[in-house]
């Protein structure tokens, strides 16, 4: 078995016409409908679940891909969303079959006073809720206790991001310490992703 064929993205059961333009949650609270779900920040069991979502998307050109080596690693940056409305995944880690993961996102610090956030991904069921902003602003809060004083982002999401004041910037005016995490990316020199900062 390949590595992609453990990481296809779930069936979105929503019409073509109904659905979002992006694997994100539409902006500005347009909820389309509700589910209940809690956020904590990931654990070590979390590690096959956060692979499913990234690498779904990633599997679509929507965002980029991400090892098993890269989120244990990172295991600490990921904040996950859980509900037990959805069925179980039968495939997902034994103790995640009773709460079911549904989003990710991580806050990846760079320097004294910059982190990017990295990875934020809904699962289509769960789209259109409210969920990634409430994602995002669990991690602006954590940044702040941090210390963090700018948060930056490359994203095919620029909408998402806008909405919750993330501003375009042009790569010249991102922080230094951004173009160290970029040379080391598979899409360094052709890159398609926008550049966005907000400042807390």
């Amino acid at each position: 078995m390949s590595n992609t064929d453990c990481f296809d993205v779930p069936p979105n059961p929503l019409p073509e016409d109904k659905r979002t333009r992006d694997p994100y949650l539409v902006p500005n609270g347009q909820d389309t409908g509700k589910i209940n779900f809690s956020l904590r920040k990931a654990m070590i069991s979390d590690v096959r679940d956060i692979l499913d979502l990234v690498n779904g998307f990633a599997n679509q050109n929507l965002m980029l891909a991400r090892g098993p080596q890269y989120i244990f690693e990172n295991i600490r940056d990921f904040v996950v969303a859980v509900t037990d409305e959805l069925p179980a995944d039968p495939t997902g880690s034994p103790e995640n079959r009773a709460g079911r993961i549904i989003a990710c996102a991580s806050l990846h610090v760079l320097w004294e006073d910059v982190a990017e956030i990295r990875s934020t991904a809904i699962h289509p069921d769960c789209q259109n809720m409210g969920l990634g902003k409430k994602l995002i602003e669990s991690l602006k809060t954590d940044g702040k206790r941090l210390g963090i004083h700018t948060l930056f982002t490359f994203t095919l999401a620029e909408e998402f991001f806008a909405a919750l004041g993330f501003v375009r910037q042009k790569r010249d005016r991102l922080p230094s310490k951004v173009w160290g995490e970029c040379s080391r990316c598979p899409k360094f020199f052709k890159c398609d992703e926008v550049g966005m900062i907000l400042e807390i």
